[in-house]
């Protein structure tokens, strides 16, 4: 972790951020406060990030008067809690810039003074959308060069003013042949190794970099010391120093080393004439560019890809590069770049353009470094791999993208994906088009889409989709009626895929189609088959009535007037005195009830009676033969008012039901007591049937007998419900509902 404290050590921040792990590409932006998290010091990084000017505008002001963020996953006091507790805090933060969203990963650390008190608080910040294409740019450049990098790579150390180590990086751990715990704590002078300087000298520890920065208060830049390990082993290393000052110190208060093993690039050195043979062989098959340059800009070595690439001639060696690169903007590159090896001392790694000697454009990853010569003669060498073939991949890799982006935009189907890691939600064209939501006003969050979802469909929906995530389900679908912008709903049939990374969700898959006109179709088809069945039962109804009629009048007309012609001759016969006058005024008897039957059963079967005297007066003839029957006491309640607004066919639909249900009550209730009601509820008919009989269990009998059958079937007929409340012991109640006016 890098460390700084002033404005005169952002350089030092910013030769550390590069050389801190050579792969990082993009350096953080480093902030340093005090405990009161007034600013101290900043790098060119942060200053370009936040747009700070310089330090004397914003010394001493507060960062968070200054910088606006929101952190992610925690707020801000929690994250100070946990920086204080334990002595850095690390996480995610939401930076916006020109109405641009910004994310950044944050780690904050706690420096303290040789009184084990809190001095200073060092913040970096990296932005995460460029860490995974630099990973991947780093791997694969690691994987070429592992062996180089390694070897180049910089070790980092911060020592406190009394010369502890504060913290170090794992190359620099290496350099010394230990681990970073064990040389964290501890001091730069150890039975395990000895210093020794270029001439062979001792190198004692006061005269270590960092202890003349420490007392002196100015940097040492490329000290070379020798490190001999105890088991033999030497290296070789080139350190920098920087110091950390407060703003009251006159003394630095700590100081960072930076630290280049160059035992390579010594032996090389030290072995020149005898290697030089096997490091040409190994040169001049290489797929790279390698070069060496004085600090005049005189070529000291050039590989043949090299030359051949550059130069096109052997010749060039021991040349200027003036001389033979023809291109002033490559010539201005190569001076430019190495101007700033020369004053860094670093490694820097960039991608360059290349025009060939033929004229065709290459691309080329360069790794250009800073070599000491025997001589104490400034060098800068530099490889270079071509990528022209991944350059092209990478084109093809974005048309295919173009092609994709054009594809899903022209679906019918709204495709979405959805980002687990951090919510965001992408929608393509089609979901703009059927929604009628601009883009910006579409927030790319599940909160904002859950939000337009039907309240009747939203709680389905989550619990739904928790399920499925819940059992690792890769695949579902769900329908669910979604607000669009012009306040109206539409139907939606939404698939989701689901992926997962070593059992983790990543991210989910999906697209949405616009059903609505489907579900129009479907419900006007489902209405158009209801409909059709009332009037299949009112066809029905209706005849069945024509058929009691036709009965009624057969009954009437004639077997009435046959009883009748009988008792006609039996009277003949008595007032003749033939047969005994007992018999024959007893079969007088019976013909006139079978004459009162019949009439009775005319009168039940035609629905004329209804037309002729009336529902009241046909309720209250059912209730008078109920009593008469079976003793069974009716109580009435009927409101002349609701029969007076109802239809012939409606009166004569509440007969029969009441026809059908007294007839149950007599047969299977067991009761001395019913109730008939009719009146208006919210504009609809309530007709109750009710009794204290003996009643029926519903879960073993679910009124299906033919008299429930037709009651049913009738009130469908006219859009009306049928509820049955019934149970053992409690009698039983016949609720019907239907509108006064058919729908």
């Amino acid at each position: 972790m890098t460390h700084l404290a002033t404005e005169e050590s952002i350089t030092a921040a910013t030769n550390l951020l590069v050389s801190y792990k050579a792969e990082n590409l993009n350096p953080e932006a480093v902030i340093i406060t005090n405990p009161r998290f007034m600013i101290k010091g900043f790098n060119d990084i942060a200053a370009s990030v936040y747009g700070f000017t310089s330090m004397a505008t914003i010394h001493n002001q507060r960062l968070f008067d200054l910088v606006q963020f929101d952190i992610i996953g925690t707020n801000g006091i929690s994250a100070m809690k946990s920086l204080f507790k334990n002595g850095f805090w690390k996480g995610d933060i939401i930076y916006v810039q020109n109405g641009k969203k910004h994310i950044f990963s944050t780690h904050c650390s706690l420096i303290k003074d040789t009184n084990g008190l809190i001095d200073s608080i060092v913040i970096t910040t990296e932005a995460i959308s460029q860490r995974l294409k630099q990973a991947k740019d780093l791997a694969s450049a690691e994987n070429k060069y592992q062996t180089l990098v390694e070897s180049l790579s910089e070790g980092v150390m911060l020592i406190g003013a009394d010369g502890i180590v504060h913290a170090t990086n794992k190359k620099a751990a290496d350099i010394f042949g230990i681990t970073e715990e064990q040389i964290t704590g501890g001091t730069l002078s150890s039975p395990q190794w000895k210093t020794f300087r270029e001439d062979g000298t001792e190198f004692p520890r006061e005269d270590y970099p960092a202890m003349i920065t420490l007392q002196t208060g100015r940097e040492n830049n490329n000290v070379v010391m020798r490190l001999q390990h105890d088991d033999g082993r030497n290296v070789w290393v080139s350190m920098n120093s920087r110091p950390i000052f407060e703003a009251i110190s006159a003394l630095p208060v700590g100081v960072v080393v930076s630290m280049v093993e160059i035992t390579e690039v010594k032996e090389i050195n030290d072995r020149l004439a005898e290697s030089e043979s096997l490091f040409r062989t190994f040169m001049k098959d290489s797929p790279t560019l390698g070069w060496i340059c004085d600090e005049e800009g005189t070529l000291v070595y050039g590989n043949p890809r090299f030359l051949d690439t550059i130069c096109a001639s052997a010749n060039a060696i021991g040349k200027n590069i003036s001389g033979f690169i023809k291109s002033p903007e490559l010539l201005a590159t190569i001076l430019k770049r190495n101007q700033a090896i020369l004053e860094y001392g670093g490694p820097v790694i960039k991608e360059e353009a290349l025009t060939h000697l033929d004229g065709s454009t290459g691309y080329y990853l360069a790794y250009w470094f800073s070599l000491p010569d025997k001589n104490y003669k400034k060098l800068i060498g530099g490889h270079a791999v071509e990528i022209t073939d991944k350059k092209m991949a990478q084109k093809e890799i974005d048309k295919m993208y173009e092609r994709y982006h054009f594809a899903i935009n022209t679906s019918s189907d709204a495709i979405w994906d959805l980002d687990v890691a951090t919510g965001v939600v992408y929608r393509s064209d089609t979901f703009n088009t059927f929604s009628g939501f601009k883009k910006a006003e579409i927030v790319p969050t599940l909160d904002w889409f859950f939000d337009k979802i039907h309240e009747h469909d939203k709680s389905r929906i989550k619990s739904y989709l928790a399920y499925c995530l819940a059992n690792n389900l890769t695949h579902w679908e769900n329908e669910y009626r979604f607000q669009i912008a012009d306040g109206s709903y539409r139907h939606l049939l939404d698939k989701g895929y689901a992926l997962f990374e070593e059992g983790k969700l990543t991210r989910v898959i999906g697209s949405m189609q616009d059903i609505t006109e489907r579900k129009r179709l479907e419900a006007q088809l489902l209405n158009e088959q209801v409909q059709k069945q009332k009037m299949i039962n009112q066809a029905t109804i209706k005849a069945q009535e024509r058929e009691r009629n036709r009965i009624s009048g057969e009954l009437h007309d004639n077997v009435n007037q046959l009883l009748m012609s009988a008792k006609l001759h039996v009277c003949v016969a008595k007032s003749k005195g033939e047969g005994p006058g007992d018999l024959l005024e007893r079969a007088n008897e019976y013909l006139l009830m079978a004459v009162a039957e019949i009439r009775e059963l005319s009168k039940g079967l035609s629905s004329v009676v209804i037309s002729d005297v009336g529902l009241q007066k046909s309720i209250a003839d059912i209730a008078a033969t109920m009593l008469l029957l079976q003793g069974i006491q009716v109580h009435t309640y009927i409101s002349n008012e609701v029969i007076s607004k109802l239809s012939s066919e409606q009166q004569l639909m509440v007969y029969r039901i009441i026809q059908e249900q007294t007839n149950n009550i007599l047969k299977y209730a067991e009761t001395t007591e019913a109730i008939i009601s009719i009146k208006e509820v919210d504009q609809n008919v309530e007709l109750i049937i009710s009794d204290s009989g003996k009643g029926f269990d519903r879960s073993e009998q679910k009124g299906n007998g033919i008299g429930f059958i037709n009651i049913f079937n009738r009130v469908d007929a006219y859009n009306g419900k049928v509820e049955i409340i019934s149970s053992a012991g409690n009698g039983c109640t016949l609720i019907i509902n239907f509108p006064l006016t058919e729908l």
